[in-house]
């Protein structure tokens, strides 16, 4: 699997005994040096929620799983979403959502990120194809009908043993 140009993917220990938000913020210093990123929940307002960069004309994206963080940065798509799951997290996910496996999980949420709404909208309502160098993604606006939202493509990444993630981005620039 290869990402096109300009996105970048990094990973980083999250160790339980420190913030796992410093290892985010210290990755997205690296990849887009003096930046600023905020996190402004929309709902009520606290530093938590999706992140975004202040002071330059690039999308970033940020998960965590236990004892990781990933961060995905581009300045050559207007969107992107990436996620990461424990590989054997699985079987509880069918059960909350009706996502098959991980993988569906993964690349569901990483589509849902990247479309803003995150898991405002059901996961079952993202519909995947595989491609021959990815798979392509839309969300279901109206359950049960046709009507879809922006195309997405997206990426399995390849991480730590025991963790699955997926990548997904909109048009670009």
């Amino acid at each position: 699997m290869t990402l096109p140009p300009g996105i970048h993917v990094a990973w980083r220990a999250a160790p339980p005994d420190e913030p796992r938000r410093d290892a985010s913020r210290a990755l997205l210093a690296e990849l887009l040096p003096g930046a600023r990123f905020v996190s402004r929940c929309p709902l009520c307002g606290g530093d938590h929620g999706r992140i975004r960069v202040e002071d330059r004309d690039a999308a970033v994206s940020v998960s965590y799983v236990p004892g990781w963080t990933v961060v995905a940065v581009t300045r050559h798509h207007d969107r992107l979403g990436v996620d990461a799951v424990p590989a054997d997290a699985g079987e509880l996910n069918r059960v909350l959502t009706g996502a098959a496996d991980a993988r569906a999980w993964a690349r569901a949420e990483a589509v849902l990120k990247a479309d803003g709404r995150g898991l405002a909208v059901d996961p079952a309502r993202v519909r995947v194809r595989e491609d021959a160098d990815g798979w392509s993604a839309h969300v279901v606006e109206r359950p049960g009908g046709q009507q879809a939202t922006t195309g997405w493509r997206g990426w399995d990444l390849a991480g730590p043993e025991g963790v699955v993630a997926a990548l997904a981005v909109a048009r670009p620039r």
